[in-house]
């Protein structure tokens, strides 16, 4: 059966294209050029895809979007969207498109995504309510235990990138936050997860290594190329590679992956033909790319192309929360593993765990009970069993020095307000961290070794929020 394609898009020469386009894939195509003609094309008729423009004369195609997803048997939708506006997509996204495509839109990839939206059933419906949310959160594949409202955000914007299985993700936070956990739970959820996911650590490699790896190489392309070597890229046709520490990527490399971005295509080094994938790229970093483009050592079409959805990891010390929770995780995994008998922690071990600023995040709270698995034993996990030391050290010790120099000679004979004293010394030390991290809460926190609530409420104590 041929199946039926509503084009709205004010611009006749676009409904055009499409409409030749897609009626030579098979498609029945009628365009309309407003919200008014679309609202009465879907009263008598209900097509089997719609491609919808996010700007119309009599309004935006958000609108038209809210009110077909609140049909019984609503269509799957696929927003035409300005280069570069991310915050139109992501909205999109959330209110149940199953993809988007930017404008100047690139037809084979309008195809692919038209014939997989309406051949293949999304992963999870694209409106849910609190409580359904919460109860989907724990049957996500590959989902890790939470309580925190900011990872809730994130498993939100996972279940969303579920439905479209093309969109790129861009995952960013500090090191040690579980990007890679993120990557794989996007992965799952998707309608890729049949299929291939592949991982590279792109600051792992030298670019030639780099370039070989992603791409492939011929026979002969360079001094060691004895034999022809598939890519990742090739690889993970129909699924998902993940390109951690991307802002380590070199310019020439970044160059090839943006036409592999924008095409789908590629060559192998020392190949001439060109091999088309279908590929979703996942990338990561711990870098501001922002800033890392005004540098010049990332390219900003890259970053565009890359930052299409999105997805900030927050670090352990703003999910205080989640601390005892992936605690206990971790313990359990590796008291079965190794053979031991801790059952839990006591309330002492949390209240420590809580009160320390995991500089390392959840990779050193993963790291810091195995090592207390491997040496320690028992029922309820103790504090005095747990190793946590002074993470600054000698830099701790630097700064208690200074202090005790600036202050020797300035004892009067009729005392200090040593209240008074401590509160300046420790709004200075806020203010000086504030400024190293160019304002950024999370980074001043992580420097001071403090979790994000007790840096704010220090803030908001000596107003400087």
């Amino acid at each position: 059966m041929q199946r039926r394609i509503l084009v709205v898009d004010d611009q006749e020469s676009i409904q055009y294209f499409l409409r030749k386009t897609l009626e030579s894939e098979g498609y029945a195509v009628q365009g309309v050029g407003d919200l008014a003609e679309a609202r009465a094309h879907l009263a008598r008729e209900l097509p089997d895809g719609i491609v919808l423009d996010l700007k119309l004369p009599d309004g935006s195609g958000m609108e038209l979007l809210d009110e077909i997803r609140q049909l019984d048997h609503s269509p799957p939708v696929i927003m035409m969207t300005a280069f570069g506006d991310v915050e139109s997509s992501v909205r999109a996204m959330k209110l149940g498109a199953f993809d988007y495509v930017n404008k100047p839109i690139r037809l084979e990839e309008l195809v692919t995504l038209l014939d997989r939206a309406i051949h293949v059933k999304p992963v999870f419906t694209a409106t849910i309510d609190g409580a359904e949310l919460s109860e989907l959160f724990r049957e996500m594949p590959g989902i890790i235990p939470s309580a925190s409202p900011c990872m809730h955000e994130v498993y939100e914007l996972v279940r969303l990138l579920g439905v479209s299985g093309s969109s790129t993700v861009l995952l960013t936070g500090e090191s040690g936050v579980g990007k890679d956990v993120i990557a794989n739970l996007v992965h799952l959820n998707s309608v890729r997860r049949d299929h291939a996911l592949l991982e590279i650590n792109c600051a792992s490699l030298p670019e030639s290594l780099l370039e070989s790896e992603l791409f492939g190489h011929e026979k002969g392309a360079f001094t060691d190329a004895i034999s022809e070597k598939v890519g990742l890229l090739q690889l993970a046709n129909r699924g998902t590679l993940f390109l951690d520490e991307i802002g380590e990527m070199s310019l020439p490399v970044q160059v090839k992956l943006l036409r592999v971005l924008e095409k789908m295509s590629f060559r192998r080094v020392g190949g001439i033909k060109d091999i088309t994938v279908d590929v979703r790229i996942v990338a990561a970093t711990n870098r501001d790319l922002r800033r890392e483009v005004q540098r010049g050592t990332f390219r900003e079409d890259l970053f565009y192309r890359l930052n299409v959805l999105p997805v900030e990891v927050p670090t352990l010390r703003d999910r205080p929360e989640d601390i005892p929770l992936l605690a206990d995780h971790f313990l359990k995994i590796f008291s079965q593993r190794f053979g031991k008998s801790f059952t839990g922690l006591s309330e002492a071990a949390v209240r420590k765990l809580r009160d320390y600023g995991w500089p390392g995040n959840i990779r050193e709270l993963k790291n810091l009970m195995e090592r207390v698995t491997l040496l320690k034993d028992g029922d309820l996990l103790q504090p005095e069993q747990i190793p946590l030391g002074n993470t600054s050290g000698d830099e701790t010790d630097d700064v208690i020095r200074q202090i005790e120099r600036a202050i020797t000679d300035a004892i009067p004979d009729d005392g200090l307000d040593f209240e008074g004293l401590m509160q300046d010394i420790e709004r200075s030390l806020i203010e000086k961290a504030f400024r190293a991290a160019d304002g950024n809460q999370s980074r001043t926190a992580k420097l001071l070794r403090l979790n994000r609530d007790k840096l704010r409420y220090r803030m908001k104590n000596f107003e400087l929020l």
